[in-house]
């Protein structure tokens, strides 16, 4: 077995980004896609990320209007282990393409739906376009800014943020129906894809203080967590915690600021009138020597640290190229091209980039002959491989797998996280000092949800004598720690095989756990600096621009969920454990996969700006009365529309659309649309432009989350109660399933509350036998 999705059949009627890129990513995992685009093409065609997208595919045309078309899909789907589609609400049904029909004939399909808002709710039928997505979840509203009003971001989050969730979405479906002998419905809305790279901040409690608003400075929250010019170039300073804030202060020559009562909580709690003054200080150290200087002296203090540069200097970095991420590819389009690899590598079973981006049509003859030869494509999984235990059908996609989950920060626990959604048992287990991150209060809730909690000191033998007895009953082990740290506790991937050879060990790391490079420090803003990201929001001859959402975090974690249960689903065909691995490198290239593609001719891609309103006049962010929308108009349908709306003399005929798509997001035509969306609130403006069938969407800050009917009907906030801080509001379902439901089933656990009731129900110890570990001091209950 050469991949682990082998012998998956994927139908793709998706365009854009979520769909097909969710196509790619397993396609590379191993499952034949056949992407099934309308004789126009995809919509994403012409564009630099379309070729990225859709690589390791075949395409076929056809025209879904027809009998003919229609009947060419049905055939297609007789094949089908799965099929992806983006329709809006109910378009599925007209085009027979609706799950329940579906299921009738073909009860193994598993089904997956990326609507761009959900199903339901008032946004439903929104226009769907991954800036207006960004309005409605508060992505673009929460962004650090000099101003009020939201930032346009030059990435689409929330459609890479739904292709990794559809992705270990899928795969855990494929699992399940390996038990049950089912398919079923999931749906994974753009809308969900934004929530799922935002779960620590999603979150409200009626003492919950925030600790920044969308007015900090974007070019860092605190003065040891920000980006700061050397004497020609810029740099990111990263001390995440207290002992890197002591180096940090050795490096720079300032011991006094550690013990400097303005500073004794640093570096999360320096008050904010303290703030200002130090970073003004170390700005002006920073400025008196080069870049590579200042990186080489922290550096070799071990304070985390990275440069500045460019998605080009960054694929060609060495660090890049020896983690696979680097590869060449022929485009009968575009000629030579440089692009990402595959960001997630499972050990024996690696996947492979299978060709590039195919023509429009260029193989509907092939796969057309190839079904008059085939009955069936759908992938039978032998069941002798599968625990006798598990035969019985799950109530969830992941029921009966047990998940230790070594790991800290986000981008270590937000993947198992998504595994106790998807119906696992996650255990957290962590030393008697406790995740880092716990010091975080709710943010900590955000990424630990589901989970149930086990402190053990693995540095006593006994300790480590309880993690090999979990270990042993264990499926998955999910850890981040630093190069080294999994050798000395005794729960390297080589130890702990041994005594489990079915087990599934995942590692995220920062830079990859071998290379030139890879033993520094890491922290998603390093990634966001080093990647290009920063430089790319700030734009050309404008600072770098931190991106508030921890987007390499975000995506290192989800990309993790959707390794491991792409390797539970090889287990059941190989008997076998294996490895899993990621890193802040290679998620910070998926989550800007689009534009990690380089090539002669290739536009430029780079060309944010400080306060970002927007790409041009007609794809904008307005400020209106009381707020802020986002306008998106994609053809001269909505531009006549939104000129009949606007009723201002002369302005369709002064403008064509093609005139007022080369317009400047701070053009003539910008700022006369700017006053006249200032003359009124936000819910008239939306009002009257629905109706007209214009784009946009009101642009929410995150507190109205908690209040949105749009964002309640779709189930992306629960509710639930803390054992310390009592009712909690915060992320729901990431994935619905029809028939084996996601499921909430904790908030996130107090340091080892769950120590002693873990430790009885699977290792089967006895009370007596626990009190001696507490008392021994190898577990605290």
């Amino acid at each position: 077995m050469a991949s682990a999705l082998e012998g998956v059949r994927i139908i793709e009627l998706a365009q854009g980004i979520a769909g097909p890129y969710t196509g790619m990513l397993l396609a590379e995992q191993g499952a034949e896609v056949i992407k099934v685009e309308p004789p126009q093409g995809d919509r994403a065609r012409g564009t630099p990320g379309f070729h990225v997208w859709n690589r390791s595919k075949r395409s076929v045309a056809a025209d879904l209007t027809t009998s003919d078309g229609k009947a060419l899909v049905q055939q297609l789907l007789a094949t089908a282990d799965v099929v992806i589609l983006d329709t809006q609400p109910g378009e599925e049904h007209p085009l027979g393409l609706s799950y329940e029909t579906l299921a009738q004939t073909h009860p193994r399909l598993v089904y997956c739906h990326l609507p761009a808002f959900g199903s339901k709710g008032p946004h439903a039928q929104r226009y769907p376009d991954d800036t207006l997505v960004a309005a409605l979840s508060g992505l673009l509203g929460s962004q650090w800014s000099h101003r009020d009003g939201g930032v346009h971001l030059v990435i689409p989050i929330a459609s890479y943020g739904a292709a990794f969730v559809a992705c270990s979405s899928i795969t855990a479906a494929l699992y399940e129906r390996a038990r049950s002998g089912k398919g079923q419905k999931i749906e994974v809305s753009w809308l969900a894809g934004a929530f799922a790279m935002q779960t620590g901040t999603i979150l409200f409690h009626p003492d919950l203080m925030r600790l920044f608003s969308s007015r900090m400075n974007p070019l860092g929250p605190i003065p040891c967590y920000r980006l700061y010019k050397a004497a020609d170039d810029w740099l990111f300073i990263a001390c995440g915690n207290t002992t890197f804030w002591n180096k940090f202060c050795l490096a720079v020559e300032k011991l006094e600021w550690v013990s400097d009562p303005r500073y004794e909580k640093a570096p999360w709690g320096i008050l904010p009138e303290n703030r200002e003054e130090l970073a003004n200080n170390i700005a002006a150290i920073m400025a008196t020597k080069s870049r590579e200087e200042w990186l080489r002296i922290l550096r070799e203090n071990d304070v985390p640290c990275a440069p500045v540069t460019s998605r080009q200097e960054f694929i060609d970095w060495r660090q890049t190229i020896h983690n696979g991420m680097r590869v060449e590819i022929q485009d009968p389009e575009l000629g030579k091209t440089v692009q990402m690899g595959i960001p997630v590598r499972l050990s024996d079973t690696p996947g492979e980039i299978k060709g590039p981006a195919p023509r429009l049509g260029e193989d509907t003859k092939t796969v057309v002959e190839s079904l008059k030869q085939v009955s069936t494509g759908i992938e039978q999984v032998n069941t002798s491989r599968i625990p006798s235990t598990q035969h019985p059908a799950p109530n969830t996609p992941l029921q009966n797998v047990l998940v230790l989950d070594f790991a800290s920060y986000i981008a270590g626990t937000l993947g198992p996280m998504v595994l106790a959604q998807l119906g696992a048992n996650v255990i957290k287990v962590e030393t008697f000092q406790g995740d880092a991150f716990r010091s975080f209060g709710f943010g900590f809730l955000g990424w630990n949800q589901g989970k149930r909690g086990l402190a053990v000191n693995l540095g006593s033998p006994e300790g480590r004598e309880v993690v090999y007895d979990l270990v042993r009953k264990a499926d998955v082990v999910v850890e981040n720690l630093r190069p080294g740290a999994t050798t000395r506790y005794g729960i390297d991937y080589d130890t702990l095989s041994k005594l489990n050879s079915r087990l599934i060990y995942a590692t995220v790391t920062a830079f990859g756990s071998t290379g030139p490079d890879h033993d520094q420090p890491g922290f998603d803003p390093l990634l966001q600096s080093r990647s290009g990201l920063m430089r790319a929001q700030g734009g050309h001859e404008h600072p770098p621009f931190y991106l508030t959402c921890g987007v390499c975090d975000y995506a290192a974690a989800l990309l993790t969920a959707y390794g491991v249960t792409a390797a539970l689903y090889a287990r059941d065909r190989s008997g076998k454990g294996q490895r899993v691995e990621t890193a802040l490198l290679n998620a910070s290239m998926a989550v800007q996969s689009g534009s990690f593609i380089f090539y002669d001719g290739r536009p430029d891609l780079e060309n944010g700006g400080p306060d970002l309103w927007g790409t041009g006049a007609l794809y904008r962010i307005y400020p209106t009365a009381n707020n802020s929308l986002s306008l998106t108009i994609h053809d001269a349908t909505h531009w006549q529309a939104l000129c009949q709306v606007l009723a201002h003399a002369g302005l369709e005929r002064r403008y064509s659309f093609a005139t007022a798509r080369q317009e400047q997001a701070e053009g003539e035509l910008a700022v006369l649309l700017a006053e006249i969306f200032v003359t009124k609130p936000t819910d008239e403006w939306i009002a009257v432009l629905d109706k007209a069938g214009v784009p946009c969407a009101p642009i929410l800050p995150l507190p109205q989350l908690f209040s949105d009917d749009h964002i309640a009907a779709n189930d992306l906030i629960a509710t639930h109660t803390h054992q310390q801080w009592g009712e909690v509001r915060q992320t729901g379902l990431l994935a619905k399933f029809s028939r084996t439901p996601a499921t909430l089933p904790y908030v996130a656990p107090l340091l080892g509350q769950h120590t002693a009731a873990v430790l009885q129900e699977v290792a089967g110890y006895g009370e007596e036998q626990i009190a001696r570990l507490v008392k021994m001091g190898a577990i605290k209950t």
